[in-house]
This record gives C-alpha cells, structure tokens and sequence, in this order.
C-alpha cells in the first residue's frame, strides 16, 4: 500500500476530515447538554470524552474546549458542557481550536478527496459560520505543486482504493490566532501554512518542502514511474505564534515509521508567500518524530509534541514506542522531554493559570489530563 501525507492524515483522523459545504451562517440543532454562562471552576480532571478527539484548546475564562467528533465543548471544573455543533460532511470531524475571544473559537475541518470541504468555521453559541473556503483555495493554486520549488507532482496523490484522485489536496489541522485577528492555519495535505482573515481572504503564508538526505537531496518516498519519484511530503499539523509574531511550523512528515525526520520551521513575523527553508523561512528544530502540536509556555518556551517515537505508523500498527511533551530552546535548538511514553498525544493547551494539559488516545479513548511540566 502507498502511503502519501493524504494518507498518513487520513489515519490519523480516522477518515479525511471535512467540513459541509455551506454557504454562509449555519445555525445547528441545539447541543443536549447546551450550558452558557456557567463558572469555569477549578479544572481538576482526567476528563473523558468520546472518540475521536484531534484538539484541545485554552479558553479566555480559564476553562479548556475540546473537539469531540463534530461538538465542541468546554471543561468548567466539574462539568463538561457542549458549546455548538459544527456542520461536517457523513462521519466526519473536527480538526483544529482556537480561541478567537470570550465565546468565540475558530475551528477547522478537513477534506475529502480533492479538497473538498475544507474549511475554517467561526464557531460562537449560536452562530456556526464558514469563514473560510479552503477548499476553494486549494482547488485553483495547489501551491505545493504550482508554487516555488514546485516540488509535488500532483499524480503523486492518487489512491483509488483509497478513494484518492490525482490532483490538489487538502486537511486543515490545527490552527493558532494573530494578534491582528487572522488565524494561521496548518494543512496537512497540502503541506502548507495559510492565514485567513475575519472576512473569508486567504494568503498563502509557506509552502513547506520534503526533508533532504545528506546530499540536500528530497527524500523519496516511491518511485511513479521510470523518471518520476515521489518524495516524503512534510504535512504541517501545527503552529504556534511567539510574543513577536514569528510562526512556527511543526511537520508530521509522510514516511511510514522512521523517526527523527520531523523538523520545526520559523516563518518571519509578517511573511507571507514564503518557501521553507529561505530567509524568511529557517528550521529551528530538527530531528524529531511525527510532530502533531506546538504549544508556547508560560516560561516562554516551545512546547513540541512528537505522537510517537517509533513513527505514526508504528503507533497506528501497533509498535508505539509512546509519546513525548518537549520543552525547546528554539534559539539554541535545543530540547529537554518534559513528559514521555504518552498513548499517542494528539494535542496539549495551557489553561489561564499556565497549566498544562494535553489529550492523549483522541482516536479510540480520549482522555483529557493536566501534566506536570515541571
């Protein structure tokens, strides 16, 4: 079986995920366990939810949302109270959080095949609206193929047992907010960084490239053909935003199992259009396994979550090695694992009083638990 990046999100997730293809304001049935204006509470935990669960988030009251399936909800002390619901596509679910402000949250979903579906959401109590057409985007530029390096050639995707075509490709992951207003979004698929305005614009912010070996070749992943080789894509899941705008970028990479491919890049505050590696686009970490989040701390520092040391696949298939929390020196370059052998993490959060939590089994039994960072 090939196993392109597509794929290696599509595992992840169960399936590729997807958001309806609404037009405009949706407004959803009510969530039974609806609650609004309640006190967070002292957060204590573990908090168990059903599958799947792909990210947990801070809330600006001190609690802690969470994507279950399609319902977002909110730990508040003791209680776990839903929010709304997010409109998807049959069997499909929620990829990404973040806070926007008080009782807003920005939310993504992925795709099916050929983009389709794609989106961020704008998610408040009442009030789910696409905000985001990412699928849109996707489907006219295909920037890791078209932009740049143009290093991905699209037939390199298709999978028709897998119900994959030939052709662009897309699964928004998790998703950080700019001081500014814009949320950052990672996708997976197609290996890129996106910001999206409160209006629906979409920028290209980079397009990331396949690790190299040690001739600064790209890695292949299998050979197409005779003349054409296609190479280990990078899939961004994650990103996070420093105190001076800078983004950083964290990548799963698409090969099966091998570990310490995985790298962390640093868009320049205020880039947009970028190739990583160039000078707006630097790696800052190197030799890590299936990066699936970036968080930073209250100390300032880069909190990186690898889903497991022996690789995705490994942990999919049954090997794990487990799972690592890594508190890193982004300018050293540097990294101290802060918590490990973890049923591979899918996500962690600090919540207002700089605690840490992080979700861990989000596919089959997701638990939600404050960790000691130390």
């Amino acid at each position: 079986m090939r196993l392109s990046p597509r794929r290696t999100s599509t595992l992840l997730a169960l399936a590729a995920l997807a958001a309806a293809c609404s037009e405009g304001p949706v407004t959803p049935e009510p969530v039974p366990d609806l609650a609004r204006g309640a006190a967070p509470g002292h957060l204590e935990g573990p908090y168990e939810f059903a599958p799947p669960v792909f990210d947990i988030a801070a809330a600006p009251d001190g609690g802690i949302l969470v994507a279950e399936f399609t319902t977002i909800k909110q730990v508040r002390g003791d209680r776990v109270v839903g929010l709304n619901e997010v409109p998807t596509l049959p069997g499909l679910a929620v990829n990404g959080l973040a806070a926007s402000g008080r009782g807003s949250i920005m939310a993504t979903s992925g795709a099916g095949d050929l983009a389709m579906g794609a989106g961020l959401w704008h998610v408040t109590p009442g009030r789910v609206e696409l905000v985001g057409d990412i699928e849109a985007f996707e489907t006219a530029s295909d920037p890791d193929a078209f932009f740049g390096p143009m290093w991905k050639n699209q037939a390199c995707e298709e999978n028709p047992d897998q119900g994959f075509s030939a052709g662009p490709q897309s699964n928004p992951y998790h998703v950080a907010m700019e001081s500014g207003g814009s949320a950052i979004v990672a996708d997976a698929a197609g290996n890129t960084v996106l910001a999206i305005g409160r209006n629906g614009a979409i920028e290209l912010v980079a397009v990331l490239t396949p690790p190299v070996d040690g001739n600064d070749d790209y890695r292949v992943l299998f050979p197409l053909d005779d003349t054409t080789d296609c190479y280990v894509q990078p899939v961004a899941t994650s990103v996070a935003i420093d105190a001076d705008g800078a983004i950083y970028v964290g990548e799963l990479t698409g090969a099966p199992s091998v570990p310490e491919w995985s790298r962390v890049w640093r868009v320049e505050p205020g880039a947009r259009g970028v190739v990583c590696p160039s000078a707006d686009c630097t790696e800052v970490l190197s030799g890590l396994t299936s990066v699936i989040d970036l968080e930073f701390g209250p100390d300032g520092h880069l909190y990186v979550v690898e889903f497991d040391e022996n690789g995705w696949l490994a942990a999919i298939l049954g090997n794990p090695g487990g799972g690592t929390i890594n508190r890193c020196d982004v300018v050293a370059g540097t990294c101290e694992v802060v918590e490990g052998g973890l049923s591979v993490p899918g996500a962690i959060a600090f919540d207002k009083r700089g605690d840490m939590w992080v979700l861990e089994s989000g596919t089959f039994a997701p638990t939600v638990r404050r960790v000691d960072a130390g």
